[in-house]
């Protein structure tokens, strides 16, 4: 088997492997629903929007085996400081490369490539996913991983015209909602940063509640990561990143404004994560909404358990 380390857009023959590979995984949102997922012809972009990252893939003899995506990336700890970490993604092996110890040499490259650059990290995985970290960590030299939290994701409908023109004063500048992120953010960990130009298609939409109370940011990931249901279509879908809030009546007026913009943008639907804690009185707020819940769990090593998660399905 051959190791390749990809930083960059990887040859026209591997892409074309990675793609047929990627095809085999799905994955669940919702009830009887999953999808599969598509990085395109540039595999490690994906990563590149959130930091210093890398792909590792291996193949062999033109058939990739698995693969696995690192990014050193900046997070909040709970008392505001920012912190370097690894996040980890797109763990995948070949059913017929489990026995071959293919995710072995996958996670020892990747402890071998971070030396030095990160002590902790972290990942998403969504609830139901067959094998979890816990499963396949803490042996052979391997960080174990243990349940750091938990995040809920939903799936909003954007309804054809909400946009109005009430929305344009929650505009805001990069700053000022980041600003406004690490702010409502302390006491939980969060993930800032990130370049949503290097994954969004859309032009990123920032907003910011005019009373600070609310803030967040709309994109997409179509540049880098399209989700394809069982017959092939895409699940077209924008993306409220950076979403916090101090109180369930901001948080929800937020949402709103996300979903006319999203909805402006083409998209029919609009992802965002919050935490089961917080969940119950944002749900109060919005009132009666359809909706998909997909439960996600974060693992990881290196960091504290029972805090809460600010999380960026941008990401996931």
């Amino acid at each position: 088997m051959t190791l390749h380390i990809l930083r960059d857009p990887p040859p026209a023959e591997l892409a074309r492997a990675l793609a047929e590979f990627e095809r085999q995984f799905t994955y669940p949102l919702g009830q009887g629903r999953s999808f599969s997922i598509s990085h395109g012809d540039d595999y490690p972009r994906f990563f590149r929007a959130m930091g210093d990252a890398a792909s590792l893939v291996l193949e062999e003899n033109g058939r990739v085996l698995g693969s696995l995506g690192i990014a050193i990336r900046r997070i909040l700890l709970p008392e505001g400081r920012r912190h370097t970490v690894a996040y980890f993604g797109d763990l995948k092996v070949d059913p017929v490369a489990r026995k071959a110890f293919a995710f072995l040499q996958l996670a020892w490259a990747a402890d071998k490539w971070l030396h030095g650059k990160a002590s902790a990290g972290f990942g998403v995985v969504m609830d139901g996913t067959r094998v979890t970290p816990d499963a396949y960590t803490g042996r052979f030299g391997i960080p174990a991983a243990r349940v750091l939290g938990k995040t809920i994701v939903w799936q909003f409908p954007c309804a054809p015209g909400s946009h109005n023109a009430q929305h344009e004063i929650w505009r805001g500048t990069p700053q000022r909602v980041e600003e406004c992120y690490r702010r409502l953010s302390r006491g939980r960990y969060a993930c800032p940063g990130a370049d949503p130009a290097v994954r969004s298609e859309m032009t990123p939409v920032w907003l910011l509640q005019p009373g600070g109370l609310a803030c967040g940011l709309v994109e997409d990931t179509r540049r880098c990561k399209r989700l394809l249901a069982d017959d092939g279509t895409e699940l077209r879908s924008g993306h409220l990143s950076f979403f916090a809030w101090q109180t369930p009546a901001a948080g929800a007026a937020l949402l709103d404004a996300a979903l006319g913009y999203a909805g402006r943008a083409g998209h029919p639907a609009l992802f965002v994560a919050v935490a089961p804690e917080d969940a119950p009185a944002l749900e109060a707020a919005l009132g009666p909404r359809e909706k998909i819940v997909a439960p996600a769990t974060v693992f990881g090593h290196g960091l504290d358990d029972e805090i809460l998660w600010n999380i960026n399905t941008a990401e996931i």
